[in-house]
């Protein structure tokens, strides 16, 4: 069985239709449905009650939980002397709160089942971005929470991936402001290629760990 959050849209969503291409089980964790072949649990991953009460349902499954792939996350905006409290919290409710929740509360059967733990960053988890100082901060966390994950998971067959990919063309600029900036940025990665990447490490012999891994976007000058 694989976990992924975010499993309706972009990376997530590139991610369950591959694994499910390959025939493997896999359960979407998201507010809107997953696409066919993908079992879906509705859950808001910004509410700690929908969190605990879907990380139950895998819990409870007979199934072992061959990874957890955490790739929800959203984007916020605002200048350093404009942050808000509500946006602050809604950015690390989902993309910091909501995986450390997720692994806390499976800890027990990734343990038992030897489970591969991906928690997709952003290379923004290593340098700052302009105007998006919530965002940058959410990914540093993630980081840092991950190195604990590594841990904590040291001695047991999990692997625990720190994967820090660069812009890729998403939605996630766009449902943050409203605007799309893709064009400006010249050509972007895909998320099926960044998917397809994903896989591939998870694909290594169980004896080899990719900690962490940067993907940068090559920018080509014409």
């Amino acid at each position: 069985m694989i976990v992924i959050t975010g499993a309706s849209d972009g990376l997530g969503k590139e991610l369950a239709a591959l694994y499910v291409t390959t025939g493997k089980r896999v359960v979407g964790l998201s507010r809107s449905a997953c696409a066919d072949g993908v079992e879906h649990i509705a859950t808001d991953l910004s509410d700690a009650q929908q969190i605990a009460a879907a990380a139950k349902r895998i819990n409870d499954d007979t199934e072992p939980l061959e990874a957890l792939i955490n790739c929800a996350g959203i984007l916020s905006r605002e200048q350093l002397d404009n942050l808000t409290a509500e946006a602050v919290g809604r950015v690390m409710d989902t993309n910091l709160k909501a995986p450390m929740l997720m692994t806390s509360s499976l800890m027990s059967k990734i343990k038992r089942d030897g489970a591969d733990v991906v928690y997709v960053s952003s290379t923004y988890g290593l340098k700052p971005g302009p105007d998006e100082s919530a965002y940058t901060a959410s990914k540093w966390g993630l980081r840092g929470f991950c190195a604990s994950v590594q841990q904590e998971l040291k001695s047991y067959p999990s692997r625990v991936i720190s994967f820090c990919p660069g812009a890729f063309d998403s939605k996630i600029f766009i449902k943050a402001t409203g605007t799309d900036n893709s064009a400006t940025k010249g050509p972007m990665m895909t998320p099926s290629d960044v998917a397809r990447l994903i896989k591939q490490v998870l694909d290594l012999p169980k004896i080899m760990e990719v900690s962490e891994i940067v993907i940068n976007r090559k920018q080509v000058r014409v």
